[in-house]
Protein backbone atom coordinates (compact mmCIF):
# COMPACT_ATOMS: atom_id res chain seq x y z
CA UNK A 1 0.00 0.00 0.00
CA UNK A 2 1.36 3.79 -0.92
CA UNK A 3 2.12 5.83 1.77
CA UNK A 4 1.24 9.27 0.06
CA UNK A 5 -2.38 9.17 -1.00
CA UNK A 6 -3.13 11.89 -3.52
CA UNK A 7 -6.58 13.45 -3.16
CA UNK A 8 -7.49 15.86 -6.00
CA UNK A 9 -10.61 16.84 -8.54
CA UNK A 10 -9.93 16.41 -11.87
CA UNK A 11 -11.77 19.48 -12.54
CA UNK A 12 -9.76 21.65 -10.30
CA UNK A 13 -6.39 20.30 -10.58
CA UNK A 14 -5.50 17.43 -12.36
CA UNK A 15 -2.30 19.17 -14.18
CA UNK A 16 -1.01 20.32 -10.92
CA UNK A 17 -1.52 17.19 -9.36
CA UNK A 18 -0.13 15.08 -12.24
CA UNK A 19 3.08 17.51 -12.21
CA UNK A 20 3.36 16.76 -8.00
CA UNK A 21 2.68 13.08 -8.91
CA UNK A 22 5.72 13.02 -11.23
CA UNK A 23 7.60 14.23 -8.68
CA UNK A 24 7.15 11.98 -6.19
CA UNK A 25 6.74 9.44 -8.00
CA UNK A 26 10.55 10.08 -9.23
CA UNK A 27 11.73 10.63 -5.77
CA UNK A 28 10.36 8.04 -3.64
CA UNK A 29 8.68 5.44 -6.12
CA UNK A 30 6.22 4.63 -7.63
CA UNK A 31 4.43 2.10 -5.07
CA UNK A 32 4.75 4.84 -2.50
CA UNK A 33 2.49 7.19 -4.19
CA UNK A 34 -1.12 6.50 -4.72
CA UNK A 35 -3.67 8.24 -7.45
CA UNK A 36 -7.22 7.28 -7.79
CA UNK A 37 -6.35 5.96 -11.71
CA UNK A 38 -4.42 3.18 -9.96
CA UNK A 39 -7.44 1.60 -8.53
CA UNK A 40 -8.17 -1.69 -10.38
CA UNK A 41 -10.82 -2.02 -13.25
CA UNK A 42 -13.99 -3.98 -11.60
CA UNK A 43 -12.64 -3.25 -8.18
CA UNK A 44 -14.94 -1.71 -5.74
CA UNK A 45 -13.65 2.04 -5.87
CA UNK A 46 -15.10 3.11 -2.26
CA UNK A 47 -13.33 0.13 -0.15
CA UNK A 48 -10.50 0.81 -2.54
CA UNK A 49 -10.15 4.42 -1.41
CA UNK A 50 -10.88 3.18 2.38
CA UNK A 51 -8.18 0.92 2.51
CA UNK A 52 -5.89 3.48 0.36
CA UNK A 53 -6.72 6.32 2.76
CA UNK A 54 -6.53 4.62 6.01
CA UNK A 55 -3.32 2.81 5.30
CA UNK A 56 -1.54 5.65 4.34
CA UNK A 57 1.09 7.81 6.53
CA UNK A 58 -0.15 11.07 4.90
CA UNK A 59 -3.19 12.49 2.53
CA UNK A 60 -2.19 15.50 0.03
CA UNK A 61 -4.90 17.50 -0.34
CA UNK A 62 -4.57 19.56 -3.78
CA UNK A 63 -6.42 21.99 -3.59
CA UNK A 64 -6.58 24.78 -6.80
CA UNK A 65 -8.70 27.88 -6.75
CA UNK A 66 -12.29 25.70 -7.60
CA UNK A 67 -11.65 23.29 -5.19
CA UNK A 68 -14.32 24.71 -3.25
CA UNK A 69 -17.22 25.80 -6.05
CA UNK A 70 -17.00 23.04 -8.06
CA UNK A 71 -20.74 22.44 -9.04
CA UNK A 72 -22.35 18.94 -10.38
CA UNK A 73 -24.99 19.04 -13.18
CA UNK A 74 -27.84 20.49 -10.80
CA UNK A 75 -25.87 23.18 -9.84
CA UNK A 76 -25.20 21.82 -6.38
CA UNK A 77 -21.66 22.59 -4.81
CA UNK A 78 -19.93 19.04 -4.99
CA UNK A 79 -18.42 19.41 -1.46
CA UNK A 80 -21.81 19.12 0.49
CA UNK A 81 -22.50 15.79 -1.28
CA UNK A 82 -21.83 13.00 1.46
CA UNK A 83 -20.57 10.86 -1.10
CA UNK A 84 -18.73 12.92 -2.87
CA UNK A 85 -15.38 11.13 -2.78
CA UNK A 86 -13.00 14.22 -2.23
CA UNK A 87 -15.18 14.62 1.45
CA UNK A 88 -15.07 10.84 1.92
CA UNK A 89 -11.31 10.69 1.18
CA UNK A 90 -10.28 13.88 3.97
CA UNK A 91 -13.19 12.53 6.34
CA UNK A 92 -11.78 9.26 6.38
CA UNK A 93 -8.40 10.33 6.77
CA UNK A 94 -9.15 12.52 9.62
CA UNK A 95 -11.49 10.17 11.14
CA UNK A 96 -8.45 7.53 10.99
CA UNK A 97 -5.77 9.61 12.11
CA UNK A 98 -4.14 10.17 9.36
CA UNK A 99 -2.17 13.38 8.70
CA UNK A 100 -3.32 15.44 6.31
CA UNK A 101 -1.40 18.56 4.24
CA UNK A 102 -3.49 21.07 2.28
CA UNK A 103 -1.12 21.73 -0.88
CA UNK A 104 -2.18 24.90 -2.33
CA UNK A 105 -1.67 25.55 -6.11
CA UNK A 106 -2.34 27.55 -9.21
CA UNK A 107 -2.63 30.59 -6.58
CA UNK A 108 -5.66 28.89 -4.66
CA UNK A 109 -5.82 29.86 -0.66
CA UNK A 110 -6.82 27.72 2.44
CA UNK A 111 -10.82 27.06 2.96
CA UNK A 112 -12.39 28.43 6.02
CA UNK A 113 -14.14 26.46 8.39
CA UNK A 114 -17.35 28.40 7.61
CA UNK A 115 -17.31 27.31 4.12
CA UNK A 116 -16.65 23.57 4.59
CA UNK A 117 -18.92 21.09 5.45
CA UNK A 118 -18.97 19.85 9.64
CA UNK A 119 -17.45 16.38 9.00
CA UNK A 120 -14.28 18.80 7.83
CA UNK A 121 -14.06 21.14 9.89
CA UNK A 122 -10.40 19.77 10.96
CA UNK A 123 -8.83 20.21 7.70
CA UNK A 124 -9.48 23.97 8.07
CA UNK A 125 -6.87 23.63 10.68
CA UNK A 126 -4.38 21.81 8.98
CA UNK A 127 -1.47 23.35 8.27
CA UNK A 128 -1.54 23.86 4.36
CA UNK A 129 1.58 24.29 1.92
CA UNK A 130 1.82 26.18 -1.03
CA UNK A 131 3.15 25.18 -4.44
CA UNK A 132 3.84 28.34 -6.70
CA UNK A 133 4.14 27.48 -10.45
CA UNK A 134 7.37 30.24 -10.23
CA UNK A 135 9.19 28.38 -7.71
CA UNK A 136 7.44 24.90 -8.31
CA UNK A 137 10.81 23.00 -8.31
CA UNK A 138 11.85 24.59 -4.71
CA UNK A 139 8.17 23.86 -3.28
CA UNK A 140 7.96 20.70 -4.36
CA UNK A 141 11.79 19.66 -2.63
CA UNK A 142 10.71 21.64 0.45
CA UNK A 143 7.49 19.10 -0.05
CA UNK A 144 9.47 16.22 -0.25
CA UNK A 145 11.83 17.64 2.73
CA UNK A 146 8.82 18.07 5.06
CA UNK A 147 7.64 14.49 3.81
CA UNK A 148 11.08 12.69 4.78
CA UNK A 149 11.98 15.03 8.20
CA UNK A 150 7.95 14.74 9.48
CA UNK A 151 6.83 11.49 8.10
CA UNK A 152 9.20 9.48 7.60
CA UNK A 153 8.93 8.41 4.48
CA UNK A 154 11.66 6.71 2.84
CA UNK A 155 13.53 7.75 -0.64
CA UNK A 156 12.80 4.84 -3.19
CA UNK A 157 14.59 7.19 -6.32
CA UNK A 158 17.17 9.47 -7.12
CA UNK A 159 16.84 12.93 -4.35
CA UNK A 160 15.76 16.08 -6.13
CA UNK A 161 18.54 17.45 -4.00
CA UNK A 162 21.76 16.43 -2.91
CA UNK A 163 20.84 15.14 0.82
CA UNK A 164 20.82 11.72 0.96
CA UNK A 165 19.83 9.33 4.17
CA UNK A 166 20.98 10.18 7.63
CA UNK A 167 20.83 8.35 10.65
CA UNK A 168 18.77 10.83 12.32
CA UNK A 169 16.52 10.26 8.95
CA UNK A 170 16.56 6.16 9.80
CA UNK A 171 15.95 7.01 13.30
CA UNK A 172 13.12 8.89 12.63
CA UNK A 173 11.54 6.17 10.60
CA UNK A 174 12.10 3.40 12.53
CA UNK A 175 10.28 5.52 15.86
CA UNK A 176 7.37 5.89 13.02
CA UNK A 177 7.24 2.64 12.67
CA UNK A 178 7.04 1.60 16.25
CA UNK A 179 4.31 3.97 17.54
CA UNK A 180 2.25 2.86 13.88
CA UNK A 181 3.12 -1.13 15.07
CA UNK A 182 1.49 0.04 18.43
CA UNK A 183 -1.57 2.24 17.40
CA UNK A 184 -2.19 1.43 13.94
CA UNK A 185 -0.96 -2.19 13.27
CA UNK A 186 -2.80 -2.55 10.06
CA UNK A 187 -1.52 0.66 8.82
CA UNK A 188 2.30 -0.55 9.21
CA UNK A 189 1.15 -4.16 7.78
CA UNK A 190 -0.56 -2.27 4.80
CA UNK A 191 2.06 -0.16 4.44
CA UNK A 192 4.75 -3.24 4.26
CA UNK A 193 3.32 -4.23 1.26
CA UNK A 194 4.62 -2.88 -1.79
CA UNK A 195 5.07 -5.42 -3.99
CA UNK A 196 9.18 -5.33 -3.53
CA UNK A 197 10.59 -8.84 -3.61
CA UNK A 198 12.15 -7.87 -0.62
CA UNK A 199 8.99 -7.14 1.48
CA UNK A 200 8.71 -11.26 2.80
CA UNK A 201 12.75 -10.98 3.83
CA UNK A 202 11.52 -7.67 5.73
CA UNK A 203 9.12 -9.83 7.42
CA UNK A 204 10.78 -12.10 8.00
CA UNK A 205 13.75 -9.86 9.65
CA UNK A 206 11.39 -8.11 11.75
CA UNK A 207 10.05 -11.82 13.30
CA UNK A 208 13.18 -12.83 14.22
CA UNK A 209 13.83 -9.37 15.85
CA UNK A 210 10.83 -9.57 17.26
CA UNK A 211 11.63 -12.67 18.92
CA UNK A 212 14.84 -12.28 19.81
CA UNK A 213 14.18 -8.95 21.77
CA UNK A 214 11.11 -10.32 23.37
CA UNK A 215 13.35 -13.31 25.09
CA UNK A 216 16.05 -10.58 26.08
CA UNK A 217 13.01 -8.94 27.53
CA UNK A 218 12.54 -12.07 29.30
CA UNK A 219 16.11 -12.20 30.93
CA UNK A 220 15.04 -8.55 32.53
CA UNK A 221 12.97 -10.65 34.75
CA UNK A 222 14.31 -13.73 34.92
CA UNK A 223 17.93 -14.34 36.65
CA UNK A 224 20.45 -15.34 34.63
CA UNK A 225 21.95 -18.05 37.17
CA UNK A 226 18.35 -20.02 36.49
CA UNK A 227 19.41 -20.57 32.79
CA UNK A 228 23.00 -21.18 32.52
CA UNK A 229 25.58 -21.67 35.59
CA UNK A 230 29.42 -21.84 35.86
CA UNK A 231 31.83 -19.14 34.45
CA UNK A 232 31.06 -16.20 32.44
CA UNK A 233 32.00 -17.63 29.45
CA UNK A 234 30.03 -20.32 29.95
CA UNK A 235 26.77 -18.78 31.24
CA UNK A 236 27.22 -16.46 27.83
CA UNK A 237 27.30 -19.23 25.82
CA UNK A 238 23.91 -20.37 27.84
CA UNK A 239 22.13 -17.13 27.33
CA UNK A 240 23.59 -17.52 23.48
CA UNK A 241 22.13 -21.29 23.34
CA UNK A 242 18.87 -20.01 25.05
CA UNK A 243 18.19 -17.28 22.75
CA UNK A 244 18.77 -19.52 19.65
CA UNK A 245 16.65 -22.12 20.96
CA UNK A 246 13.98 -20.00 21.57
CA UNK A 247 14.16 -18.11 17.68
CA UNK A 248 13.97 -21.87 16.23
CA UNK A 249 11.05 -22.84 18.10
CA UNK A 250 9.54 -19.92 17.39
CA UNK A 251 9.70 -19.77 13.84
CA UNK A 252 8.88 -23.02 13.65
CA UNK A 253 5.75 -22.32 15.66
CA UNK A 254 5.19 -19.15 13.34
CA UNK A 255 5.66 -21.18 10.17
CA UNK A 256 2.83 -23.91 11.38
CA UNK A 257 0.54 -21.30 12.30
CA UNK A 258 1.53 -18.78 8.90
CA UNK A 259 0.82 -22.07 6.71
CA UNK A 260 -2.41 -23.24 8.32
CA UNK A 261 -3.71 -20.07 8.13
CA UNK A 262 -2.98 -19.78 4.43
CA UNK A 263 -4.07 -22.92 3.82
CA UNK A 264 -7.78 -21.44 5.59
CA UNK A 265 -8.01 -18.49 3.48
CA UNK A 266 -6.96 -20.48 0.13
CA UNK A 267 -10.24 -22.38 1.02
CA UNK A 268 -12.66 -19.32 1.51
CA UNK A 269 -11.15 -16.68 -1.16
CA UNK A 270 -9.00 -18.49 -4.15
CA UNK A 271 -7.16 -15.35 -4.84
CA UNK A 272 -5.60 -14.95 -1.62
CA UNK A 273 -1.56 -15.44 -2.09
CA UNK A 274 0.48 -17.65 0.18
CA UNK A 275 3.45 -15.17 0.56
CA UNK A 276 0.96 -12.02 1.46
CA UNK A 277 -0.39 -14.05 4.37
CA UNK A 278 2.65 -14.99 5.42
CA UNK A 279 4.27 -11.49 5.54
CA UNK A 280 1.29 -10.41 7.50
CA UNK A 281 1.37 -13.30 9.98
CA UNK A 282 4.85 -12.53 10.75
CA UNK A 283 4.06 -8.74 11.61
CA UNK A 284 1.28 -9.87 13.85
CA UNK A 285 3.42 -12.91 15.57
CA UNK A 286 6.24 -10.56 16.47
CA UNK A 287 3.76 -7.76 17.84
CA UNK A 288 1.96 -10.42 19.86
CA UNK A 289 5.36 -12.06 21.22
CA UNK A 290 6.73 -8.82 22.32
CA UNK A 291 3.67 -8.10 24.06
CA UNK A 292 3.22 -11.45 25.59
CA UNK A 293 6.69 -11.41 26.94
CA UNK A 294 6.76 -8.35 28.59
CA UNK A 295 3.70 -9.07 30.36
CA UNK A 296 5.79 -11.86 31.31
CA UNK A 297 8.91 -10.36 32.51
CA UNK A 298 6.81 -7.92 34.72
CA UNK A 299 4.59 -10.93 35.99
CA UNK A 300 7.60 -13.09 36.90
CA UNK A 301 9.27 -10.27 38.29
CA UNK A 302 6.10 -10.14 40.79
CA UNK A 303 6.24 -13.32 41.24
CA UNK A 304 9.75 -13.36 42.45
CA UNK A 305 8.74 -10.61 45.17
CA UNK A 306 6.05 -12.42 46.21
CA UNK A 307 8.06 -16.47 46.09
CA UNK A 308 11.76 -16.09 45.39
CA UNK A 309 11.87 -19.64 45.08
CA UNK A 310 9.00 -20.20 42.36
CA UNK A 311 10.73 -19.70 39.18
CA UNK A 312 13.68 -21.66 40.25
CA UNK A 313 11.50 -24.84 40.94
CA UNK A 314 9.69 -23.99 38.15
CA UNK A 315 12.61 -23.79 35.32
CA UNK A 316 14.22 -27.13 37.11
CA UNK A 317 11.32 -28.82 36.71
CA UNK A 318 11.26 -27.69 32.66
CA UNK A 319 14.77 -28.68 32.72
CA UNK A 320 13.86 -32.44 33.82
CA UNK A 321 11.09 -32.76 31.95
CA UNK A 322 12.72 -32.23 28.59
CA UNK A 323 16.13 -34.09 29.74
CA UNK A 324 13.32 -37.03 30.56
CA UNK A 325 10.74 -36.75 28.46
CA UNK A 326 8.09 -36.62 30.46
CA UNK A 327 5.28 -33.75 31.59
CA UNK A 328 6.55 -31.32 34.23
CA UNK A 329 5.51 -31.65 37.69
CA UNK A 330 5.77 -27.53 37.75
CA UNK A 331 5.22 -25.53 41.32
CA UNK A 332 1.74 -25.29 41.29
CA UNK A 333 0.17 -21.43 40.92
CA UNK A 334 -2.03 -21.74 44.22
CA UNK A 335 0.85 -21.48 46.44
CA UNK A 336 1.78 -17.99 45.21
CA UNK A 337 -1.87 -17.48 45.93
CA UNK A 338 -1.28 -18.39 49.55
CA UNK A 339 1.45 -16.08 50.35
CA UNK A 340 0.70 -12.14 50.93
CA UNK A 341 0.37 -10.29 47.46
CA UNK A 342 0.76 -6.47 48.37
CA UNK A 343 2.78 -3.55 47.38
CA UNK A 344 5.30 -3.52 44.17
CA UNK A 345 4.70 -7.38 43.75
CA UNK A 346 0.82 -6.97 43.64
CA UNK A 347 1.23 -3.58 40.95
CA UNK A 348 3.51 -5.69 38.79
CA UNK A 349 1.00 -8.60 38.83
CA UNK A 350 -1.40 -6.08 37.85
CA UNK A 351 0.79 -4.15 35.26
CA UNK A 352 1.53 -7.51 33.95
CA UNK A 353 -2.45 -8.70 33.33
CA UNK A 354 -3.24 -5.38 31.72
CA UNK A 355 -0.35 -5.45 28.74
CA UNK A 356 -1.62 -9.07 28.19
CA UNK A 357 -5.12 -8.13 27.83
CA UNK A 358 -3.73 -4.79 25.55
CA UNK A 359 -1.81 -7.50 23.73
CA UNK A 360 -4.89 -9.60 23.31
CA UNK A 361 -6.82 -6.41 21.74
CA UNK A 362 -3.86 -5.47 19.73
CA UNK A 363 -3.70 -8.88 18.16
CA UNK A 364 -7.49 -8.56 17.34
CA UNK A 365 -7.17 -5.30 15.42
CA UNK A 366 -4.45 -6.73 13.73
CA UNK A 367 -6.06 -9.30 12.75
CA UNK A 368 -7.99 -7.06 10.56
CA UNK A 369 -5.02 -6.65 8.12
CA UNK A 370 -6.16 -10.26 6.61
CA UNK A 371 -9.43 -8.37 5.27
CA UNK A 372 -8.52 -5.72 4.31
CA UNK A 373 -5.00 -6.69 2.29
CA UNK A 374 -7.07 -9.10 0.81
CA UNK A 375 -10.31 -7.46 0.15
CA UNK A 376 -12.26 -9.83 1.59
CA UNK A 377 -15.62 -9.24 3.15
CA UNK A 378 -16.08 -9.89 7.01
CA UNK A 379 -17.93 -13.62 6.41
CA UNK A 380 -15.09 -14.18 4.17
CA UNK A 381 -12.88 -13.14 7.29
CA UNK A 382 -14.80 -14.81 9.77
CA UNK A 383 -14.85 -18.46 7.87
CA UNK A 384 -11.26 -18.36 7.56
CA UNK A 385 -10.53 -17.33 11.01
CA UNK A 386 -12.86 -20.25 11.98
CA UNK A 387 -11.45 -23.07 9.77
CA UNK A 388 -7.82 -21.46 10.95
CA UNK A 389 -9.05 -22.60 14.70
CA UNK A 390 -10.40 -25.69 13.70
CA UNK A 391 -7.11 -27.05 11.56
CA UNK A 392 -5.25 -26.04 14.94
CA UNK A 393 -7.47 -27.65 17.26
CA UNK A 394 -7.42 -30.55 15.27
CA UNK A 395 -3.49 -31.24 15.01
CA UNK A 396 -3.27 -30.45 18.55
CA UNK A 397 -6.23 -33.02 19.26
CA UNK A 398 -5.32 -36.06 16.65
CA UNK A 399 -1.64 -36.95 18.31
CA UNK A 400 -3.38 -37.63 21.79
CA UNK A 401 -5.58 -39.41 20.44
CA UNK A 402 -2.97 -41.91 19.38
CA UNK A 403 -0.58 -41.53 22.78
Amino acid sequence: MAEIFLSYRRDDSASATGRLADALEAHFGDERVFRDHEIAAGENFVEAIRRSVESATVVLAIVGRRWLDVRDGEGARRLDDPADFVRLEIELALRAGVAVVPVLVEGATMPAEADLPPSLAGFSRCQALELSDRRWRGDVAALIETLQSRFAIESGGTPLDSAGSTGSAALARWSVDLLDLVGHPRRLIARRQTGRAGDPVRSLVFLCAAIVLGHIVLLVGVDVELIAKGSPGAKALGVVAWLLTGLLINLLLAALLAATLAIAWRLVARDAGYRRIGLIGAYIYGGAWLGLCTGMMITTTGAQLIDPAWLGHTLDALHASLATSTPAALPPIARLGAMPMRGAAAVLLVIGALIWLATAGWCVVAWGAFRRSLAATRLQAWLATSLWIAMLAAIVWLPLQLV
